[in-house]
């Protein structure tokens, strides 16, 4: 990985900075979506009903 130019490895850190930021983002955003999912689906399999 030492024969890499400069250039790529800076393409190479920023590529992966980003899709680490991306990760970061999708996990914040869909890990509280799929516990409602999850919540509600167990709500309602007890027979409850949700009351906002």
């Amino acid at each position: 990985m030492t024969d890499q130019d400069p250039m790529q490895d800076a393409l190479t850190d920023a590529v992966t900075g980003l899709l680490r930021t991306l990760g970061i983002m999708l996990l914040i955003i869909i890990v509280p979506v799929v516990l409602m999912m999850a919540l509600g689906m167990l709500f309602f399999a007890l027979g409850g009903t949700i009351v906002l």
